[in-house]
């Protein structure tokens, strides 16, 4: 009796079509999980860079919802403010970062990208406790913002220097100009060496102070004007006033400016 089964050439058939259709799902099951496009660049659409979108939009109500129950009036959440002391260089990322989750503005896990290929984890031991005004302590002192060690938030924001703090850290409801977004290169230019460009290109989205986020495919995508030239959203172009935007980390701050850091 003949029995029937697979033979050879059948079953290597069956082989070629799996590869196939394994050469043709999983480039899109990476780009839907991690952000990055056959091509090496970010994806608009993905899994990953959805929910970075719903992270900066959760922070912008965040900061949005505190100004409103101010009255709409007061300036957002400030470290130099917000400790009573008016000392501008306690303005920086780590600072400004941990006093938002302190302000319950934001929470730790919300603060990190999946999508982030940097020293980046989540805070796990953030001490609301830590708050104690009598001792000068207005939040949790062992947040991290050091692109060089180790930090416990992935976004960029607007430095609290100059004109920016006026004119923006406030419900301004401007439509181009950005307050939070993803890291980017220093000097705004494309580079291999940063681990803020996937294959020597930067993309991302960036939280704008009337609480939209767009997603930018490149650097020069972004085209607020400033003294009638394209603003670099990565660099300092106006060191006299800060009136220009930028996005980048706050290492300290003195009298004579912001020290931004980059990776």
């Amino acid at each position: 009796m003949r029995t029937r089964g697979l033979s050879l050439v059948g079953l290597l058939i069956t082989l070629a079509c799996i590869v196939v259709l394994l050469s043709l799902t999983l480039p899109a099951l990476r780009t839907a999980t991690t952000g990055i496009t056959p091509q090496g660049t970010q994806a608009p659409n993905s899994a990953w860079g959805a929910t970075e979108m719903l992270q900066l939009q959760a922070l912008g109500q965040g900061i949005l919802t505190q100004d409103m129950l101010g009255g709409g009036t007061n300036p957002y959440a400030r470290p130099s403010e917000s400790s009573g002391t008016g000392d501008r260089t306690l303005d920086t990322t780590a600072n400004l970062y941990s006093l938002l989750i302190m302000e319950r503005i934001t929470v730790p896990k919300q603060l990190v990208s999946k999508g982030d290929r940097g020293y980046v984890e989540i805070d796990h031991d953030y001490s609301w406790a830590a708050y104690s005004p009598r001792n000068g302590v207005y939040w949790d002192p062992s947040f991290v913002a050091d692109l060089d060690v180790l930090s416990n938030v992935s976004f960029a924001h607007m430095p609290l220097t100059g004109r920016r703090v006026d004119d923006y850290w406030r419900a301004s409801f401007s439509t181009d100009f950005p307050l939070f977004g993803t890291r980017g290169p220093e000097g705004g230019i494309d580079s291999l060496n940063s681990v803020t460009c996937l294959d020597g290109g930067w993309s991302g989205r960036v939280l704008f102070a009337d609480g939209h986020v767009d997603f930018l495919p490149t650097i020069g995508s972004f085209t607020r004007r400033w003294n009638g030239q394209a603003d670099n959203l990565f660099r300092i172009d106006d060191e006299r006033n800060g009136s220009d935007a930028i996005l980048g980390f706050s290492e300290s701050i003195d009298e004579e400016g912001v020290t931004l850091q980059w990776d």
